[in-house]
């Protein structure tokens, strides 16, 4: 049977060890009362309250997206800074950060409320009549404060820094040089456009935030809490045991399933990290070599639909069109990614080593065990909803908000249903579910609620930067600078969005670079759509991009290994992700689909990047490559992908996959051989 964390029952049916793996929410005693338990009492409390909130306001509607982002904000910083608390910090430095917090979370329910009390007012007479009083304004700068230092606690000091030089760059905007000049706002003008006039912090990225992007956050959060984590870990294990390079797939595909609903690569890093990379290094496989592979494993879970790291909602919302747009234009591009790393895993392995031996994957022969009515209801809390995510998107094109509310309200009884048949429908039951419920609203939250301090940060500098025309004239001087040229201001794009992005979360990092460096790829002629996804993957692969990798900074502290050994091996195995964007600039039937065009080019591109990958690797399944072999394969690989002639890249495709299956068979000889002979 499988398990679902629950232990079994004594003979009085509840123990004080029920639920082992999850913290006490309610004191069993009066002694049992503390500071640290009543801080967690409000926290769950407030995890309840801010999911429950949020699918009132998606049955509901009926607020203003401003008004109900400001609601949105309190909340979720608030459970920003009692989570922040930490009662087992020792030292006067440390307990007044403690302070600091708890104080935070008493201002922020004030300056929520004077917010959500003068709303009306400050939509009707500041924003549009531009009265506005002192007090208005001390609010303003106190909740622009806030939001940046949680962004800077969340974050780090370069996030917070960005905004600071924002606001400092929006001031003294007289004293830049070139591009960068303007006039300059007054400290009351950068203030008031920022808060008062319900932009800025409360602009269009907290309001795709506060909508579309928090109820898949908090969907999944709860799907954390009734197994899912471990749910795609099993999958990935399951799907690997069936291939010989089945080790380093297993990584690829929890690593897959996980980033398509996490906001981060890093986090996803750490979490499937934490089980992939010792695994892979418990099976022979060298330390930089797990670090890499789930590095970019955990990047390309970003591109994969449905959330992308929470920017299908946000490029939905900049460009104006559709979410269902967004989730079709980026799944074939999120196919290439994925058929290129599953690629590159299996002919690193074949060529170092690292295929599957018996035992090396424990477990899957009892999962494997189970019939498939268990397997279907076990599996119910992840199936079920993501049935009701493709009907209410795809089918009845709802609004994300709409369609994640359905979801979680599947998700909830879908696990009861799961614990009541294979636990037994009793008291406990209903109090474990009860208990991983609260948990998730939680985790939910917790998880939303840095992302909500950075998109607030966010508006300030997009306000700004398009307020001062630095955007407009960003994307001028970079069409100016490549004169026109059409690779060459591709070539500048895919650089910029690399460097905007380093360092960045995705939000953070396709935002910046969807207001700087698209629009200039647009005036040149690039649908809307791929003009975006072009600067998104850029920015999302800075987290692969020395010098900073945050990726591989984190893998690398989970495997042992050097950052520089992680961050040379990354580049080396996930080259070829650099490649896809340029694929589908020059075949745009990628993301416009073209019915059997879209189809042909789908196939050709991918034995293209196999092509690559077989350069960049240097091992053909028989022999190393030397260099002017692995030049030949490239050629052909960049022949297939960029040449505008359907049937020349058809044919050629044709010729490359009968030549490798006589390779692989050992009927013809190598490439390599060949040269040598001569």
């Amino acid at each position: 049977m499988a398990e679902t964390g629950v232990a079994p029952a004594d003979g009085n049916g509840d123990t004080p060890d029920d639920i082992d793996d999850l913290p006490e929410i309610i004191p069993r005693s009066r002694s049992d009362l503390s500071l640290e338990r009543i801080i967690r009492i409000m926290l769950y409390t407030l995890g309840i309250v801010t999911v429950v909130w949020h699918l009132y306001y998606a049955y509901s509607g009926q607020m203003p997206r401003s008004q109900h982002s400001n609601i949105h904000l309190g909340l979720l910083l608030s459970a920003f800074y009692l989570s922040d608390l930490d009662f087992s910090r020792q030292g006067t430095r440390e307990r007044l950060k403690n302070v600091v917090s708890a104080g935070l979370v008493i201002i922020i329910a004030a300056t929520t409320a004077y917010v959500h009390i003068h709303y009306w007012r400050w939509l009707r007479e500041a924003r549009e009549q531009l009265i506005y009083t002192n007090t208005d304004l001390i609010v303003g700068a106190i909740i622009i404060l806030i939001t940046i230092h949680a962004t800077w606690k969340a974050y780090g000091k370069l996030l917070g820094l960005v905004t600071i030089f924002a606001i400092v760059y929006g001031y003294a905007g007289p004293l830049f040089p070139g591009i960068l000049n303007h006039g300059g706002f007054s400290f009351e003008t950068i203030i008031y456009s920022n808060s008062v006039a319900l932009n800025g912090v409360y602009g269009f990225l907290l309001g795709v935030g506060a909508t579309w992007v928090v109820i898949f956050i908090f969907f999944a959060g709860i799907v954390e809490s009734y197994g899912g984590m471990e749910y795609a870990i099993e999958v990935g294990k399951s799907i690997g045991s069936r291939v010989s390079s089945g080790i380093p797939q297993t990584a690829v595909i929890a690593s897959m399933l996980m980033g398509s609903i996490t906001g981060s690569s890093a986090a996803n890093v750490a979490t499937t990290g934490s089980f992939t990379i010792p695994l892979m290094q418990n099976n022979k496989i060298g330390d930089k070599y797990a670090a890499a592979i789930e590095s970019i494993a955990s990047t390309g879970g970003q591109i994969l639909p449905p959330v992308m790291g929470s920017a299908a909602f946000l490029m939905a919302d900049i460009i104006g069109v559709s979410f269902v747009d967004i989730i079709q234009a980026a799944i074939i591009p999120a196919l290439l990614f994925y058929i290129g790393m599953a690629f590159t895993v299996h002919l690193s392995a074949n060529r170092h080593g690292w295929l599957l031996r018996e035992d090396d994957i424990r477990g899957v022969s009892e999962e494997d065990g189970d019939g498939v009515v268990e397997m279907l209801i076990s599996t119910a809390p992840y199936t079920l909803p993501l049935a009701v995510l493709i009907y209410t998107l795809v089918v009845l094109r709802w609004d994300p908000m709409s369609a994640g509310m359905y979801a979680i309200l599947t998700v909830v009884p879908a696990a009861l249903f799961r614990d009541f048949i294979l636990d037994g429908s009793s008291t406990r039951t209903i109090r474990i579910w009860g208990r991983r419920t609260i948990e998730g609203c939680k985790i939910g939250v917790v998880n939303m609620a840095p992302l909500t301090a950075v998109l607030a940060s966010l508006g300030i500098v997009i306000q700004i930067i398009t307020q001062t025309g630095f955007a407009l004239s960003f994307s001028l001087q970079m069409i100016a600078l490549a004169g026109g040229v059409f690779l060459a201001v591709l070539a500048l794009a895919m650089l910029a969005s690399i460097l905007f992005g380093l360092g960045m979360p995705t939000p953070a990092a396709y935002v910046v670079v969807a207001v700087l460096t698209a629009p200039g790829l647009v005036r040149l002629g690039l649908g809307d759509i791929t003009a975006h996804m072009f600067v998104f993957y850029y920015a999302l692969l800075s987290t692969i991009t020395p010098p900073v990798a945050l990726s591989c900074a984190v893998a690398c502290g989970i495997a042992g290994a050097t950052f520089w050994d992680v961050c040379k091996e990354t580049m080396r195995l996930g080259l070829f992700a650099f490649l896809i964007p340029w694929v589908f600039v020059f075949n745009e039937s990628l993301i416009y689909w073209d019915g059997a065009m879209t189809a042909l080019v789908f196939v050709t591109a991918s034995i293209g990047i196999i092509s690559v990958i077989i350069a960049l690797v240097g091992y053909d399944f028989r022999t190393d490559l030397g260099y002017p072999t692995r030049a030949a394969y490239m050629a052909v690989g960049l022949g297939i992908c960029f040449l505008s002639n359907s049937m020349f890249k058809l044919g050629l495709s044709a010729v490359l996959i009968v030549w490798l299956i006589a390779i692989v068979s050992g009927s013809a000889p190598t490439l390599e051989t060949v040269r040598m002979s001569r």
